[in-house]
């Protein structure tokens, strides 16, 4: 017996961080800056222990039971004051989910607004998953040219004009894969672009609060005049990726219609998880968690970028991150990009291909993600004094 898939469900082109990852498993002294994870140094793993214990010792039944299908409503409150008071936003009007981690969102949007054949607009190079959750419901991820400051609105207009798009996709706080903060003038420029074409704007923002360098720059959402900018977060990044706790805060009456939909589709988030982020809110200081992630990610990016600096080619050309956890590594046209990842991984250096992250389907990309969150310092000096001695060979200067 036979079934056809169809196409839509079928993931497109090669899971290149899955491969830098198997193949770097079990391999002695294998560095990969591959792996978007956090910092296993910057997850407060003792106070979280002790907060599990007392919520279990104090509510263990109401946990172990089905929650409200909305998530907990003292930690919604508590997201919603921060995003006023910390972010900005204006609360008016406005509703917000409790999600699985960010990355569930991602496939809400599309689900909810989304017709077959319907485009949503994204940077040229971005999250792998959200190109995939579009890809998903059979709807098209539209790759807008970029440059230092992100995507360009005169790009973004012209593939508006066909009348296609239903959202625009973006990260514009160190984004992933290339690092790249986007100033306010631009984030205004495609604010108005999308207000002449109706387009909806999927703000996604999990990086936000971990800036070590310059000033905040207002989200979308802080000046969203029309209610057309859904925003969201996660504490994934703050406190820890392994509880999967992420929100979106967005126009009232769209986010209920998207709460229908994830409530008949994905049911309700666990109770512990969204219990365990809540006392920590309430008992902790967040700022100065948030700091500390900020401090380690500063000292590991600096360390990385100063170490290729030493031994790496002048030819190749590194983002300078202001905040998150990646940057983006640009090698010379001329320079065979497929021999120069294999030379990594030979030399035990696991980094990510760009094709990786590009929204349409591009395989010749000249560019390579880079993450310093996971490796020790040891190891981005040694996985980096390696990198920059390659380019030197590739690039011949």
């Amino acid at each position: 017996m036979s079934f056809s898939i169809p196409e839509r469900a079928q993931l497109k082109g090669p899971n290149f961080i899955r491969k830098v990852f198997e193949r770097g498993i079990g391999v002695p002294g294998f560095i990969s800056f591959g792996i978007g994870n956090p910092a296993a140094e910057a997850i407060p793993v003792a106070v979280i222990q002790d907060t599990i214990r007392h919520i279990i010792d104090t509510s263990a039944l109401e946990l172990l039971q089905y929650g409200p299908m909305q998530g907990d409503i003292k930690l919604a409150e508590q997201t919603i004051e921060r995003l006023v008071m910390k972010r900005g936003m204006n609360r008016e009007g406005q509703g917000l989910i409790i999600s699985i981690g960010a990355g569930q969102l991602l496939g809400l949007m599309p689900r909810t607004f989304c017709e077959e054949g319907d485009e949503v607009f994204v940077d040229a190079y971005t999250f792998t998953s959200a190109i995939n959750a579009i890809r998903n419901v059979g709807a098209k991820p539209r790759g807008i040219a970029t440059d230092e400051d992100g995507m360009l609105p005169e790009a973004l207009e012209r593939a508006a004009k066909e009348g296609k798009g239903k959202y625009v996709y973006v990260i514009p706080n160190f984004q992933n894969p290339t690092g790249i903060t986007m100033p306010l003038s631009r984030r205004k420029d495609i604010y108005e672009v999308c207000r002449a074409y109706d387009l909806m704007i999927f703000e996604d923002d999990p990086y936000g609060e971990i800036r070590f360098a310059g000033e905040d720059v207002p989200t979308f959402k802080s000046f969203d005049v029309d209610n057309r900018v859904f925003y969201a977060g996660s504490y994934s990044k703050t406190i820890s990726a392994g509880l999967r706790v992420g929100f979106l805060f967005g126009p009232d009456k769209l986010i209920n219609t998207m709460q229908s939909l994830k409530n008949n589709c994905d049911g309700q988030m666990p109770l512990i998880t969204q219990r365990i982020v809540s006392v920590l809110l309430d008992t902790i200081d967040y700022d100065a968690q948030i700091q500390h992630v900020r401090d380690i990610y500063k000292k590991k990016c600096e360390l990385m970028l100063d170490t290729f600096y030493k031994t790496g080619s002048h030819h190749v050309q590194l983002t300078r991150p202001t905040g998150g956890m990646f940057m983006w590594m640009t090698m010379p046209d001329y320079v065979d990009c497929d021999a120069f990842f294999e030379a990594c991984m030979d030399h035990k250096v696991g980094i990510v291909p760009g094709a990786a992250f590009a929204a349409d389907g591009v395989t010749d990309s000249h560019s390579f993600r880079l993450s310093y969150t996971v490796p020790s310092h040891e190891e981005i000096v040694k996985g980096m004094t390696i990198l920059g001695e390659l380019t030197k060979q590739f690039c011949k200067a």
